[in-house]
C-alpha cells in the first residue's frame, strides 16, 4: 500500500522568499497591534448604572417640560439637549474609559464581585452633579 513518490526538491529562493515574507507580515502585525506585552496581568474593570444616568436625564427633561414657568427656549433648549444626549452619554463613555484605562461594564452585567463605581464621575461629565 506504501507507494512511494518522487520527491521533488524545493527552489532555495522560493523557499527564501516564503520565510522573508512570512517574517514581513509577522513583523507587521506585531507594529499595528497594539502592545499586549506592555499589560501585566488581566486588564481593569470599573461599572457604571447607565440606567441612573438615563433616567437622571429624563427625569432633568421632564421637569423643565413640565414647568408651567419655563420660557419656551428652554423648553426647546430641553428638548435639544435630550436629543443630543446618546451621543454625549457615549462620547463621555469613551473619554472615562481611556481616562481610567480600564473596560467600563453596566452595573447589571456584573453577577459578583466588587468592582470600582464611576458612575458619579460619569455624571459630573455630563453635567448633572
Amino acid at each position: 500500500m506504501n507507494a512511494s513518490r518522487e520527491v521533488v526538491p524545493i527552489n532555495p529562493w522560493i523557499a527564501a522568499s516564503v520565510c522573508a515574507t512570512a517574517a514581513a507580515l509577522v513583523a507587521l502585525a506585531l507594529a499595528l497591534s497594539p502592545p499586549l506585552h506592555e499589560r501585566s496581568g488581566p486588564g481593569k474593570f470599573a461599572v457604571v448604572d447607565l440606567a441612573a444616568v438615563v433616567r437622571a436625564n429624563q427625569q432633568h427633561t421632564v421637569a423643565l417640560l413640565a414647568d408651567k414657568g419655563a420660557d419656551p427656549a428652554a423648553r426647546t433648549s430641553a428638548l435639544a439637549r435630550t436629543r443630543d444626549f446618546g451621543q454625549q452619554l457615549d462620547r463621555e463613555v469613551r473619554a472615562l474609559s481611556a481616562e481610567c484605562d480600564c473596560v467600563l461594564l453596566m452595573r447589571e452585567a456584573v453577577v459578583a464581585g466588587e468592582l470600582e463605581d464611576l458612575t458619579p464621575a460619569l455624571m459630573v461629565r455630563l453635567g448633572r452633579k
